[in-house]
């Protein structure tokens, strides 16, 4: 994606969000990068699950954090944007 095409689709990030009832206070951050995400080069992070999940269906991927924690990661990919939230697993 050109940058111009980018600077479009976050310029229309209100509007998206909007369309999904997502508060845009719910945003933490938006980057572009071009090329560097395999699905995106906007990535849009997200407060809480429940925010993301209701663009529709999330992948989701656990993984271990730099400070060994377990994590949640919900993605959710649509038209050259990226959403992303993720979540620290509860210790025990």
């Amino acid at each position: 994606m050109k940058l111009n095409q980018a600077i479009s689709r976050i310029v229309d990030l209100p509007n998206i969000l909007e369309q999904y009832g997502i508060p845009s206070e719910n945003v933490i951050s938006v980057q572009y990068s071009d090329s560097a995400m395999i699905n995106a080069d906007i990535l849009v992070h997200l407060h809480r699950k429940e925010t993301i999940e209701k663009l529709g269906n999330c992948n989701v991927e656990k993984f271990i954090g730099y400070d060994d924690a377990s994590w949640t990661q919900y993605r959710f990919d649509k038209d050259g944007i990226s959403f992303v939230c993720c979540e620290r697993e509860a210790i025990a």
